[in-house]
């Protein structure tokens, strides 16, 4: 039995934000609805996030997946009061080692990251987090390069292990740094080990990237614009 949990939402006062994660789940969605449905999504993960940060963040670098970027990324920088945010985009693979326990590697093909002094908001967006692995490969590459202070992270949708398997990747002194921020818990997978209901499958042919090697190839328009500036 597929089973999900609404966090951060209420039937009485968020039935906008519950309509967008049904139609994220909905397998037939199209991509140009599934992509919007990202950005709206990210103004609303933007929104929650203000609220708990009281619109104070210092030095902000917000991170994401190269497929997260133009949508779910996007929909989150529009909305946050912090507008000077240094971005952190990676292209990451996704290698199964063990077919049975699903266990996962996320290794990082290549990278765009901006340079930032004293970050004290370090801001990970990510379209649903299951295993945490490509989660995890991020924050190893960056917290070794800096410390910051604050450390949220922002999905959609959760695997209801997720946030229990990130921390115990790392040690306490970062994360007891971290701050979940999600609208969704679902406590289902199916034999191939993808979230039921999820996102409504596979993310990158639901956003017109291609398949897993195809999405690599894909320079989200986020990054020509800020490396047009």
């Amino acid at each position: 039995m597929n089973m999900r949990t609404y966090t951060n939402i209420t039937y009485e006062k968020n039935r906008d934000i519950i309509q967008l994660m049904h139609i994220l789940s909905n397998p037939s969605t199209s991509i140009e609805i599934y992509r919007n449905t990202f950005y709206k999504l990210g103004k609303a993960l933007g929104a929650l996030l203000d609220e708990k940060k009281h619109s104070r963040y210092g030095n902000t670098m917000l991170a994401c997946a190269s497929e997260d970027a133009d949508w779910l990324a996007q929909g989150v920088l529009s909305s946050i009061s912090q507008k000077n945010v240094a971005l952190a985009v990676f292209w990451n693979q996704r290698i199964t080692l063990d077919e049975t326990t699903k266990l996962e590697y996320s290794p990082i093909v290549k990278s765009y990251i901006e340079p930032i002094e004293e970050c004290q908001t370090l801001i990970v967006v990510k379209s649903i987090i299951s295993s945490s692995c490509v989660v995890k490969t991020q924050l190893t590459r960056l917290v070794e390069k800096m410390n910051p202070l604050n450390i949220y992270i922002l999905s959609p949708v959760m695997y209801k292990d997720a946030q229990k398997n990130l921390q115990k990747e790392f040690p306490e002194s970062i994360s007891n740094k971290f701050e979940f921020l999600t609208f969704a818990i679902d406590t289902s997978k199916d034999a191939q080990g993808s979230v039921l209901p999820g996102v409504g499958g596979m993310i990158y042919p639901k956003l017109g990237l291609g398949d897993i090697y195809e999405k690599n190839k894909y320079i989200p328009n986020l990054v020509k614009e800020r490396m047009a500036l």
